[in-house]
């Protein structure tokens, strides 16, 4: 048999969970190293930058040849962190008889789901032979390997690369891929937020925190919404284009809500128009802190600053990876100066490795207005700790004449969740706003490995499903 074609039933349950949810930060908050395949693993200097006349020769470790250095000083600077991994793949190289690990792939005709598979089980076999957990971007050397995107070929001295994203490579014009160019663009900012947050650590993203004083529809465009209401053109353009992307992200977790409850008002009869709530009991499912709770204050900005009736918000996190955090509501005033003039409350209450099924159950519960699950990948059997975790969460999800948001990450993901949702539940289901297109995505770009072959980028947020229990008449 050939190594790792032998597909692992546990594979896709995995990457999905560990892959799609991966964060830019390690455990500290500090931004984690990121792997590029065609630059210096260390100071992040690009292969197009080593040109004959320059001073940066980028190459590949001789042991290894997963990872490449601009010199022997950046390399000997890496060695102490990647001697154990490095070791353990030439011990399975000399095992295999082949110069790196991925050689001869491109003889063996893998289709897009054997080929990945292929680096899966490679890295699984790697990890097992370590004596510690696999680095994030030490999965990445499996994942995202620098290899002809169409035949698999590694030959770093037959490969070209792609002139205006420097994220995609080719061994031949034949084998250019046609849907690049959709997606070149987005490689490049993925490229740059990577490099910058490498060399300068985090970048600077402000809220705005600017009082909407009377209320607009909001538009369907975060981006229009952020540029146009919240910032201004002038402060967008002094923010960059990688700020303002940031900034994506941190709203479009908030102002996702905002927006499925507006469509969703406008659909059915018993959902309160946004311009009318006075309060807003938010229950937040699935919580972890790299995400949802990465800087509360934005829950604060996006829906007590940009709805002016809205007086109260009372948000709960609830989640089985939601740790760090003390259990209940936070003492410390989160508000920003503008909510404390006009008297807002905005309470944050956290059940941390817990889940929603047992935290209804509890005195802690107080009946939400929404209930919002972001990239929740319901459809899938392995969650947390490889088990059916939300097969007894789905059920509660749903209460009488209150809405259900769900976000996915792709257009696959999505229909699928919707359709677990309706198995599961047993109950009759009022959809409100079916799988679709979600105008407050981010517009972080991020890698995607478990459907690459429908596109290489994915974005948090990407589609939205708004359902509720159908109200007994």
């Amino acid at each position: 048999m050939v190594f790792g074609l032998q597909l692992m039933t546990t594979w896709k349950g995995y990457v999905e969970t560990s892959i799609h949810g991966t964060s830019h930060e390690n455990e500290e908050g500090q931004i984690r190293p990121i792997f590029i395949p065609n630059s210096c693993h260390v100071c992040k200097a690009m292969r197009h930058e080593s040109e004959p006349s320059s001073e940066i020769k980028l190459l590949s470790c001789s042991g290894c040849r997963m990872i490449a250095y601009c010199g022997l000083a950046h390399q000997k600077e890496h060695w102490a962190q990647h001697k154990d991994f490095c070791k353990v793949v030439q011990q399975v190289l000399r095992k295999e008889g082949r110069p790196s690990l991925f050689s001869d792939v491109s003889k063996l005709n893998l289709s897009s789901e054997s080929w990945k598979a292929f680096r899966y089980n490679l890295m699984v076999r790697v990890e097992k032979s370590l004596t510690r957990p696999m680095q994030p971007y030490e999965q990445e050397m499996f994942l995202y390997p620098r290899v002809c995107d169409q035949c698999r070929m590694d030959d770093g001295t037959k490969l070209n690369e792609c002139s205006g994203c420097h994220s995609f490579f080719y061994c031949c014009d034949q084998h250019q891929s046609k849907s690049h160019e959709e997606w070149c663009k987005d490689l490049k900012l993925l490229l740059d937020l990577n490099i910058e947050q490498s060399k300068k650590g985090r970048i600077d993203c402000m809220l705005p925190h600017k009082l909407l004083e009377n209320f607009e529809e909001f538009p369907p465009s975060l981006k229009e919404f952020l540029v146009l209401r919240m910032v201004g053109a002038m402060g967008a353009f002094a923010m960059g284009r990688n700020s303002l992307t940031l900034l994506t992200e941190f709203a479009s977790y908030p102002l996702t809500v905002v927006w499925g409850l507006q469509e969703a008002a406008k659909l059915t009869d018993g959902i309160p128009l946004l311009s009318d709530r006075k309060s807003l009991v938010v229950h937040i499912v699935g919580a972890e802190l790299p995400f949802e709770c990465n800087n509360l204050a934005k829950w604060d900005v996006f829906f007590l600053n940009t709805l002016p009736a809205l007086k109260s918000l009372y948000i709960t996190f609830t989640g089985p990876e939601l740790t760090g955090v003390p259990s209940g509501t936070w003492d410390d005033d989160l508000r920003c100066p503008h909510c404390e003039r006009n008297n807002k409350h905005f309470i944050c209450d956290f059940q941390p490795n817990t889940f929603y099924h047992d935290f209804v159950k509890s005195k802690n519960y107080i009946r939400p207005d929404v209930v919002v699950a972001f990239n929740c990948g319901l459809y899938r059997q392995t969650g947390f700790q490889g088990s059916d975790s939300w097969a007894k969460t789905i059920p509660c999800l749903l209460k009488e004449g209150v809405p259900l948001i769900l976000t996915a990450y792709t257009a696959a993901e999505a229909p699928l969740d919707l359709k677990r949702l309706q198995d599961v539940s047993r109950e009759p289901l009022e959809i409100l706003m079916p799988p679709q297109k979600n105008p407050y995505r981010s517009s972080r770009p991020c890698r995607n490995f478990v459907s690459e072959e429908e596109s290489p980028i994915i974005f948090k947020n990407q589609y939205i499903t708004v359902v509720r229990k159908k109200c007994a008449k």
